[in-house]
Parts: structure tokens; C-alpha cells; sequence
């Protein structure tokens, strides 16, 4: 057995996992640089790709949720503030927040100028610093990947909360019967538990994003497939 010693492997695969959970390090170093942060959150630091993808997301949720000029809208993991830029000036009030304070930092940069905006640091998994019944629409995009299942359920049972009855949520992820979604599934399972990287990518089904929406007491639950590739869940808060 590598290293010999099977209590050593073990404890550092323990120490793996709650490095996974620790997300506000995980990101906070991968925001040390803004260059970096675009590339962490996007996968590259080209701002004609950043325009585009986040038009492209209006475009999502226009479609799936549907965006109001009275909305107050929240996301979930905003990192540098790719699709707040652009969102805020579709409706009344755009939160975004992220657990990594570092990424705000550069997204108050990216979003100078907007009156309508607000910034703001999570100190732990879940929305807390949000007061129940709120919000009118709740998404998150391009993160569940990030977390693991558990985790994204609390976000879920977040949103239902923060929502206001007839309010509307929406999170996306990569599908594990994809074939870019067992490739995801397959490189993670081919490193060593005590190896894999903190931010590794992970993929879902679209049996736990029902199954999350279900518990978390939506209705109107659909699951889409969307033309990037991903899968996204969306429900309704029940008035």
C-alpha cells in the first residue's frame, strides 16, 4: 500500500474531504489575482467570453424562471460578478454574494457605476445573512459543480426560504449521462482520495436536482437541458 501505512492514507484522506468543505479558502485563493479569479469562475479571462456567457445566462434565466423589472434578484456564488453586471440592469435590485470575499472585492470593481447593486461576503454554507420571504428570484449558476451534494441542498432549502411566496429559483450543473459529465465523473474517481483537488468539478443527475426541489417544497418543478451542455432545476415557492 502506498506509503505503507493505512492509518496515515486514511487520515489524509479525511483531511482531503474537509478541505473540499472549505470553500471560503478554496476560493479565496483562487481569487488572489483578478486574471485568475476570471479564469477560476469561467474557465478563461477573455472579456468577450465573459460578456458573451453572461448574456447567454440572462438568457437562460429569462427563459426558464423569467426576469422582471421589479425583481429583486439574488445570486448564489456571483464570483467576480460575470452575470450581476449585466443582470442588475434588468431588474429592481441585484444581491450577489459569494462565501469567498475575495471575489467580491474584484466584483466591486467589475460593477462600478450600479446604483442598484449590492455585494455581499456568506461566512459559511446558506444564506443567513438574508432575511426570510425577500427575494423574488434566487439562482445559482456554474457552482453547484463546486459543492458537494449536501451543501447544494442547503442552498436549495436557502432559496425556498429567502423566497417570497411565488418566488422563483434556478441552479444548473453538469449531467452525469453526459459524456462531458462522466469524463468530469471519471477523472475524479481516478485520483487517490487524499489527492484530488479541493476544486474539482463534480456532476449531477437529474434525479437530485427533483429530489432537492421536492424536499425543499417547491412546485412547478421542471428540469431542463440546456443548449451549453448543463442540466438546470427550476421551481416556485408555493403561495
Amino acid at each position: 500500500m502506498e506509503n505503507g501505512d493505512p492509518n496515515r492514507l486514511w487520515q489524509d484522506s479525511v483531511h482531503a474531504l474537509g478541505e473540499r468543505s472549505n470553500y471560503k479558502r478554496i476560493w479565496n485563493d483562487q481569487a488572489a489575482h483578478p486574471e485568475v479569479a476570471k479564469l477560476a469562475v469561467a474557465g478563461y479571462r477573455e472579456e468577450a467570453g465573459f460578456e458573451a456567457t453572461a448574456a447567454d445566462t440572462i438568457a437562460t434565466l429569462r427563459a426558464t424562471t423569467g426576469i422582471s423589472p421589479y425583481d429583486i434578484a439574488l445570486e448564489i456564488g456571483c464570483g467576480v460578478g460575470r452575470v450581476g453586471k449585466h443582470l442588475a440592469t434588468q431588474c429592481y435590485h441585484w444581491i450577489g454574494t459569494d462565501i469567498s470575499g475575495e471575489m467580491l472585492r474584484h466584483a466591486s470593481q467589475r460593477l462600478q457605476g450600479l446604483s442598484n447593486v449590492t455585494l455581499l461576503e456568506l461566512h459559511t454554507v446558506g444564506l443567513s445573512e438574508i432575511y426570510s420571504g425577500t427575494m423574488d428570484l434566487v439562482y445559482c449558476t456554474i457552482v453547484f459543480m463546486h459543492l458537494f451534494e449536501w451543501d447544494r441542498y442547503r442552498y436549495v432549502q436557502e432559496m425556498a426560504r429567502v423566497l417570497r411566496p411565488g418566488g422563483r429559483c434556478y441552479f444548473d450543473n453538469i449531467p452525469l449521462d453526459s459524456a462531458h459529465g462522466w469524463q468530469v465523473f471519471s477523472e475524479g474517481a481516478a485520483y487517490p482520495i487524499h489527492r484530488r483537488p479541493a476544486h474539482m468539478s463534480m456532476s449531477s443527475s437529474r434525479e437530485e436536482f427533483r429530489s432537492y426541489l421536492t424536499h425543499a417544497g417547491f412546485e412547478d418543478i421542471r428540469i431542463h437541458d440546456l443548449p451549453s451542455g448543463l442540466i438546470a432545476g427550476t421551481g416556485r415557492k408555493p403561495y
